[in-house]
């Protein structure tokens, strides 16, 4: 079965969201996160229709879902932390080369 794609109906909303959660999964982890903010979108909108729909998620298939956006979080802050490190270091070795070359 091929997989679904954003501009199709959804005939399979668990299918659709897993796909848009792997391609949020694969921006985070190429450290690409910023990209991610259309996906996010529609994950979003996605999740509603699914929830509203006649034939919604059960509790389990939300829970796993919440579990799996949970992680990518948890990726996409550690990055960021990491990132933000690398920022301080770099301004603060920058501060001592001018201080050393100010002597």
């Amino acid at each position: 079965m091929d997989s679904p794609t954003l501009s199709e109906p959804p005939t399979n909303y668990s299918e659709l969201i897993q796909t848009l959660l792997s391609k949020i999964e694969a921006l985070v982890n190429d450290d690409n996160a910023d990209e991610a903010q259309p996906f996010l979108d529609t994950l979003n909108t996605k999740l509603k229709q699914w929830c509203e729909s006649t034939e919604g998620p059960s509790a389990e298939q939300l829970e796993l879902i919440q579990l799996r956006i949970n992680t990518i979080l948890v990726k996409a802050n550690s990055a960021k932390s990491e990132s933000s490190k690398a920022i301080i270091k770099h301004k603060k070795s920058g501060k001592a080369i001018k201080a050393y070359k100010a002597i």
